[in-house]
């Protein structure tokens, strides 16, 4: 230990002495043979760019208190920091060291180092700073590209435009990489219909897309605003077309040309426009894309085959969503809860309570928990089918098992449940027993459906103590509620009380829509008001509401009724006006129209 105890005290005295040395709390400097600047130069050199920035503004220090620091080293100072700086990419520091060597004009800048300046402005989205850079290096072309972009990521997008046009009048081009970044603003900040205008002028600047130009163009096409218009413009078309250009060796009428096409398109490419297919309700289209996806290379997440799976599910098509939940299980992909839920809402769909129970029963078996959601599927499609036993079984189940809770939707379901056995007088015990035992308030879904299952079932004293009690529980009724209530007035021959809820209707700050006016005029029909019928459907098209083929029948069929054969073909034009076809019953009343009035007969289409 004492040879280990010398040789380190010769290892301290053969240290340099350091620059300064405090004694009695007083800075004393040093004299060193080296120079102030090569310290900072060494750590620079090792990429120590903090401690060297560090060390760079205590010798600027130094030398604004005249203690002797040489110019010259000062710039060599910074010029090693400033390498340093751009080695590590701390585009931030370049920014401030380029500020300070303006500032103090310790020396003059070369075009290397203004292009990094510029460069770093674009990283760090200092667009005001990367302008005046561009325009003090000298403006080129691919300067200008610089400058506009980082005036985009500054989100000054008024000043871009400034500068872009300015571009144009030199005669130069906008890179690829500069209008990717402006679609991708747009983008982000809602202009959607901007970022694709972006891309489709691309040929016109004579630019060239690349792969990521088409990726920021599918994204923009998938957005939900794009998705809803029906136009070639817009909707799941755009976004299909753009991903068939990818991949096309001549190009795509009236898509940009590509760089290096056909290109393989990427997975989020695949993935964005199989979602927008498949919630635009294409089904078949959306299952094509996912397999091509794969062929392509890239595998289907759990979450995209869940949402080609619903696709299909909305479509009434369960052998299908069956089919492509049992191909994701052959690919090794470990199904989700949405996976789940997809298949379970094809059951419910088309009444499989069978399949339903099979698939709540197989959770387990794919590492996932039922929970109320799934049951509350199952128990959907077990009422739909009739299969009220098995609802009742299922809502047992809930309550039996200590980590599920029945809710509202639960309820409803039963409720749906008996009104579907026509057990009205079960559906308003039940409805009881939600609020007096399970202490779960009724909303208006529930009151709606009990109202349904006393109309159904001639109890319609029964459904207008029920819409008239809703006030008192706090509930508003809505479309449904008044839609029923004036229904079942109507089969009850009750024509005061179906229009003064049709008047209420009216009052309400819901709009008013066709399945009320149907209802008020199948109440008309039904109390025997010829002219009112006819009337409110006057007064349908005065509102801006179209009449559909449930409209046209109950009126037409009265109209048969009555005799009045000339009203019945004047309904059958005005339907055939609307674009609607005439079902078989009601050709067969304009057959007996013409032939009662003598009229030579016509196409079915009339």
């Amino acid at each position: 230990s004492v040879a280990a105890h010398a040789a380190h005290r010769s290892h301290v005295r053969a240290r340099p002495a350091p620059m300064y040395v405090r004694t009695h709390s007083t800075l004393v400097a040093v004299a060193a043979s080296a120079s102030p600047a090569d310290e900072i130069v060494e750590l620079a050199g090792k990429n120590f760019v903090n401690k060297a920035s560090r060390m760079l503004v205590a010798l600027e220090k130094r030398a604004v208190q005249l203690q002797g620091v040489p110019r010259a080293e000062i710039a060599r100072a910074y010029v090693a920091v400033w390498d340093s700086a751009e080695r590590t990419r701390r585009w931030g520091l370049v920014v401030t060291l380029y500020e300070r060597l303006v500032a103090d004009n310790v020396l003059e800048l070369s075009e290397s180092m203004l292009d990094t300046a510029l460069y770093a402005c674009e990283r760090v989205a200092d667009g005001l700073l990367a302008e005046k850079i561009m325009r003090d290096a000298g403006p080129s072309a691919e300067r200008f590209n610089r400058a506009i972009r980082a005036r985009t990521k500054q989100l000054e997008i008024t000043e871009a435009v400034r500068l872009y046009r300015e571009l144009q009048e030199q005669g130069w081009a906008l890179e690829t990489q500069t209008i990717n970044l402006m679609m991708q603003v747009c983008y982000a900040i809602k202009e959607i219909d901007y970022s694709l205008k972006l891309f489709n002028a691309m040929d016109a600047l004579g630019v060239k897309a690349d792969e990521r130009s088409y990726t920021i163009a599918i994204r923009s096409a998938t957005h939900e605003s794009v998705v809803r218009r029906r136009d070639e413009n817009g909707g799941w078309l755009l976004s299909l077309r753009m991903l068939n250009a990818m991949r096309a060796k001549q190009g795509a009428t009236g898509m940009p040309k590509l760089e290096g096409a056909p290109v393989v398109p990427s997975a989020f490419c695949f993935d964005a426009v199989t979602r927008c297919l498949a919630s635009s309700g294409q089904a078949a289209k959306a299952a094509s894309v996912a397999d091509q996806m794969q062929k392509a290379g890239h595998t289907p997440t759990a979450g995209l085959y869940a949402a080609v799976t619903r696709a299909w599910a909305l479509k009434g098509r369960i052998n299908e969503a069956v089919q492509t939940f049992e191909e994701m299980c052959e690919l090794g992909i470990t199904p989700e809860l949405a996976n789940v839920a997809a298949l379970l809402l094809a059951c419910e769909r088309a009444g499989d309570s069978q399949r339903a129970m099979k698939t709540l029963r197989s959770m387990p078996e794919l590492g996932l928990q039922p929970t109320t959601l799934t049951y509350n599927m199952a128990i959907a499609a077990c009422a739909k089918s009739g299969d009220l036993d098995a609802v009742l079984s299922l809502l047992a189940e809930i309550d039996a098992d200590g980590s599920l809770q029945v809710d509202i939707v639960t309820l409803n379901t039963v409720l749906d449940a008996y009104k579907r056995a026509h057990k009205w007088e079960q559906a308003l015990e039940f409805l009881l027993e939600m609020e007096e035992t399970r202490k779960i308030a009724p909303d208006t879904v529930s009151v709606n459906t009990a109202i349904k299952a006393c109309k159904d079932e001639e109890q319609f004293d029964l459904a207008l103590q029920l819409f008239d009690g809703m006030g008192a529980r706090g509930l508003t009724p809505d479309s449904v509620s008044y839609t029923e209530v004036i229904a079942a007035c109507g089969k009850a021959g009750y024509w005061e009380r179906a229009l003064a809820a049709f008047e209420a209707a009216k009052q309400s700050p819901l709009a008013m829509n066709i399945y009320i006016y149907n209802a008020m005029i199948g109440a008309a029909v039904a109390c025997e008001k010829a002219e009112k019928a006819l009337e409110l459907i006057k007064t349908m098209r005065e509102n801006g509401l179209t009449p559909d083929i449930v409209t046209f029948t109950t009126v037409m069929t009265m109209c048969s009724r009555l005799e009045e054969w000339k009203a019945v073909l004047f309904l059958a034009t005005e339907l055939d006006n609307a674009g609607l076809s005439l079902t078989k019953p009601l050709l067969n009343q304009v057959q007996r129209a013409r032939q009662a009035l003598g009229v030579e007969r016509q196409s079915a289409s009339v």
